[in-house]
């Protein structure tokens, strides 16, 4: 199978691009979140993580700019009902981040709100995909602030996991507090709550 391909973006378009890789050209579909990552690199050489659809009548190379998204992609194909079209239009409408979180704090109504995705469908996304779904990013709160803040977040579970906090404590207190704030505000503020809570 094709793992990834790394070429020139000869072509990119609303659903697909082309990548030239040593004079084939190459049509995958895309999600909206890579074709804005792609969106300047027109001409320019490109890497793109990759999965190949084959059925009975039809064979489509999906791409990805980020390893995660395409990871996030093989488990939402792996539902039932879910096909490629599905699991594109759901990764072109939520980051990684706040996939994982919708999933985490069955929040169906959110995943819904994706092009094509019904209740019904969103609510089976989050019963099969709700254990597969792994690591701390998957239970903290989806973050205004993208992926910087999702990372911050992350540093806050690490650090205080060294001083003996369960992690699964901080993930909830961290659920309760202003994740835009900066890192050792935050770290501060988690503390004096996980501290109120042990002195109950």
């Amino acid at each position: 199978m094709i793992y990834f391909l790394n070429g020139n973006l000869a072509r990119l378009a609303g659903d697909y691009a082309v990548i030239e890789c040593g004079g084939v050209g190459f049509k995958v579909g895309i999600s909206l979140t890579t074709s804005s990552k792609l969106s300047n690199l027109q001409n320019k050489k490109v890497l793109l993580y990759t999965y190949m659809s084959v059925s009975e009548d039809n064979m489509s190379l999906y791409g990805f700019f980020e390893e995660d998204e395409l990871n996030l992609f093989k488990k939402l194909i792996s539902v039932s009902g879910i096909g490629p079209k599905a699991g594109i239009s759901i990764l072109g409408t939520f980051s990684p981040d706040d996939l994982r979180a919708a999933i985490a704090n069955n929040d169906a109504k959110t995943i819904a709100q994706a092009p094509g995705i019904g209740l019904k469908t969103a609510q089976k996304v989050i019963i099969e995909l709700k254990d597969k779904v792994t690591g701390d990013e998957a239970v903290l709160p989806a973050s205004k602030g993208g992926s910087a803040n999702s990372e911050k977040m992350l540093q806050v579970v690490d650090t205080l996991a060294v001083y003996g906090f369960p992690r699964a404590h901080v993930i909830e207190t961290l659920k309760k507090l202003d994740n835009s704030l900066p890192l050792e505000e935050l770290i501060a503020q988690t503390l004096r709550v996980l501290g109120k809570e042990a002195g109950r």
